[in-house]
């Protein structure tokens, strides 16, 4: 009985033992591509339109802001106005009178003198931090510090809005219980763009 032959097995050209000298292959490493320039100015762009729907969509949410804060302002000075009229059956006043009204000018500036007597009438004294005790006559509105332009040395506070331009204040003297129109720019100053205003009164 013959026993099988083993059949002789082949060694495969590429296994290390090939023989000295040999290298196995290596993956061809991956081509690295660079950006062109087209591609780089594509990727630039986008960037600056995220940036700037970012920026404008910030630039409307303190816009909204600062309006909610004005408009809450007029009317918590407008209710001091009321409680001010109980006590005096009269509206706060300037003794030179408080002009102009709103339609005479659109420029913040013309309102400081108004703002300043109805800033102190209303806190019974020209300085923001004097105490109750060092007042004129009754407190009837406390604003914080950030509602109040104290830069000018020597001369009243008065009452700014959230945009830091004088809030304009009028009464009519001729008709003394008329409650007095108080309003804001809202950051528009010297234009015509009284229906951005925001009023205590219809817009103009």
């Amino acid at each position: 009985m013959t026993t099988p032959s083993r059949r002789k097995l082949r060694q495969h050209k590429n296994s290390p033992s090939a023989g000295p000298g040999f290298f196995p292959p290596q993956p061809s490493p991956a081509l690295s591509r660079a950006f062109t320039l087209v591609e780089l100015l594509g990727v630039i762009a986008i960037i600056g339109i995220l940036a700037g729907l970012t920026l404008g969509g910030a630039g409307a949410i303190r816009r909204h802001g600062a309006t909610s804060q004005a408009k809450a302002e007029i009317a918590a000075l407008q209710a001091a106005c009321e409680r001010y009229y109980s006590d005096n059956s009269a509206y706060p006043r300037n003794p030179t009178n408080c002009l102009p009204t709103p339609y005479d000018s659109n420029n913040p500036t013309t309102y400081v003198d108004a703002s300043r007597a109805l800033f102190t009438n209303l806190l019974g004294s020209p300085w923001l931090n004097a105490s109750s005790t060092n007042t004129v006559g009754k407190r009837y509105f406390e604003p914080k510090s950030a509602m109040v332009n104290t830069n000018s040395s020597g001369q009243a506070n008065y009452f700014i809005d959230p945009w830091g331009n004088s809030y304009g204040y009028y009464y009519d003297t001729n008709n003394p219980n008329v409650a007095p129109l108080i309003w804001s720019t809202a950051g528009y100053t010297g234009t015509t763009n009284t229906n951005k205003w925001i009023t205590s009164f219809p817009k103009l």
